[in-house]
């Protein structure tokens, strides 16, 4: 199942209107390959690889809405993720995926697919490249 992969995004991405929207969509279509995800994952199975980097896109989004001025840090969909984040926190801790924070995950990533439309491309490329180990 392809993920969100944790890896630096090339400058032009943050200045090039094309690349952003290739960018945008294709961080999209993670997202909804995330979502099919917490659907074919079993109660108590290992779910550390497909929730670090779920977990990363929620602290960039929140991260870069706090930054953003077209984007409130205390809007509906980061008050959202910042309760998916919860969820998932434990999730990782304990290595094991809880059927129970379905719903606030597929919540928040549908949040976190609304965010990706209205953050701005470099901030957000700034802090996905900070929380991958990069500037």
């Amino acid at each position: 199942m392809p993920k969100i992969t944790p890896t630096r995004v090339r400058k032009q991405v943050g200045v090039n209107p094309i690349a952003q929207a290739v960018a945008r969509e294709l961080m999209r279509k993670s997202i909804v390959d995330q979502k099919i995800q917490l659907y074919l994952t079993a109660e108590g199975e290992s779910c550390v690889e497909f929730c670090a980097p779920i977990r990363m896109l929620f602290h960039a989004l929140i991260a870069t809405a706090a930054l953003d001025p077209k984007v409130k840090s205390d809007s509906y969909e980061v008050k959202i993720i910042r309760g998916a984040i919860s969820a998932i926190d434990q999730m990782i801790a304990d290595n094991s995926y809880r059927r129970i924070n379905t719903v606030s995950l597929e919540t928040g990533l549908d949040c976190a697919y609304e965010l990706v439309g209205k953050v701005n491309s470099a901030l957000f490329n700034r802090e996905w490249n900070r929380l991958a180990g990069g500037v």
